[in-house]
Order: C-alpha cells, then structure tokens, then sequence
C-alpha cells in the first residue's frame, strides 16, 4: 500500500491559510457588531420620531329606526350625519398622526347611552358629533357649533392622578373652543354669512364625560336652500373637507 504523506512545508501553509482567515473573521466580527448597534439605533430613532396618534370619535347623530329630521320621503338626517361621516374618516384616514372611530359606520341605531359607553371606554381625544338643524320656521338658515359647559362644582372634586380637575376642565374646554374656532373658519369660506355662532350648552353625547368635544349643527333641514346643499353629494363631501382641514391643523 502506497501512502501520500504531506510535507511540512504544505502542512504549514495550511495552517497559515487557517490562521489567516481567523484572523479575517476577528477583525469582521467588531464591523458586525457596529452594524447591529447602528440598526438597533436606527430603529428605536425611527420609532421616537413616529408621530403620536390623536384618537378623534367621529359621530354621526341618529341611525337605524331613529331617522331624526326628514329632509325628504326617502331621506333623513341620518343619512346625511353618516354620509359626512364616512367622507370625513377617509380624508382624515390620509394623517399619520390621527386615528378616527364612528361611533356608527353603517344605517344602524345606536342609543345613547352605548355611544357614551364607547366613548368612555376608549377614551378619546376629540368627539365630534354631527347634526342638522330643524325650527324657527323656514327662515332660519347656516349653521351652529356647540361646546360643553364643563359646570359642574369643581369645588366637590378631588385631584385626579393628572392634576386639578378645574385645570384640566379648563383646558379640555378651551381644546374645544380652539377647534370649534378653526371649524367656524372654514365653514364661513364654505357657507359665507351662514355661521350663527359658537355656543356652551351640555351636549347629550359628552354629558358626565371628561373629553373635548363640539357639536356641528350643519345646517337647517326646514330650510328650503339648506335642505337642497345638504342633499348635495358634493356639499357634503366639502363639509367633510373643511372639517376634516380643522382637525388637522389643530393636531398640526
């Protein structure tokens, strides 16, 4: 039997090859480990720079067997509150920064009492509740934006884990004020001359609720050239719009 041994010279320069590229790996090993930390890095940046999420409650009055106001045989105020709603959630679906629940996406009756439930539940940081307007005869015309009181004893209140109730009330009510102003504005460019004014009232959808809030009453149903705009598919998609421009610039 004939046996091939290797010479040390061959054995040798194995081993320096083996060395070699043990070295190579020493010296790659610090590079990956760079490359992870600036990954890592990169990531938790990518994540602080992430915009926070506004959650806004978008609610459209009525539904289901509760029509409200009849602006034809076929149409009511339900019908318009929740075809502004859907147009305003999808302008509004474009932000980052903003995300948007109905309190009702469908023709389906909601009470009272679970639309306050919800709101309550998920707590968010903006309700805006939609309507249209009925009364004073057929002169009446344009459009009205409530806030919340807020009128309650703030003395009976104890502190919360935030603070001062009365300070946090204060702010919740001037939040609602500066949106109600911004919703006004634009309302005014689409409906020049039509505003009737900003007004405190305790709103049915917030009561005993600590949120920001404020009521679009977008026109009158009982008015012959109000009820023509609100049955309007583009008159409601620019209410949509110019709701939609408010809430945005104020999460800005």
């Amino acid at each position: 039997m004939i046996v091939d041994k290797q010479s040390d010279s061959a054995i040798s320069k194995r081993k320096f090859k083996i060395g070699e590229v043990m070295l190579d790996i020493k010296k790659i090993l610090p590079l990956l480990g760079i490359l992870v930390l600036v990954f890592l890095i990169c990531g938790v940046l990518e994540l602080s720079a992430a915009p926070k999420k506004h959650l806004i409650v978008i609610d459209p009055a009525h539904g289901g067997q509760d029509k409200g106001i009849a602006l034809t045989d076929k149409v009511a105020e339900k019908d318009i509150t929740l075809a502004v709603a859907l147009a305003l959630r999808k302008e509004l679906s474009k932000e980052n920064n903003l995300e948007v629940v109905l309190t009702r996406d469908s023709d389906k009756e909601v009470s009272l009492e679970d639309r306050k439930k919800n709101i309550a539940k998920i707590k968010p940081d903006f309700v805006l509740s939609l309507h249209t307007n009925a009364g004073f005869g057929k002169s009446a015309s344009g459009f009205e934006l409530y806030c919340p009181e807020f009128n309650k004893d703030f003395k009976k209140e104890k502190k919360t884990a935030k603070g001062d109730v009365r300070q946090e009330k204060n702010k919740y009510l001037n939040d609602s004020v500066r949106l109600a102003r911004s919703i006004q504005e634009n309302l005014n460019t689409l409906f020049p001359r039509k505003g009737r004014g900003l007004r405190r009232a305790d709103l049915p959808i917030t009561e005993d609720l600590f949120v920001p809030a404020v009521v679009v009453e977008m026109s009158f149903a009982t008015n012959p050239e109000d009820k023509k705009k609100l049955l309007s598919q583009n008159t409601q998609t620019e209410i949509a719009n110019a709701l939609a421009k408010s809430i945005k610039s104020f999460y800005r």
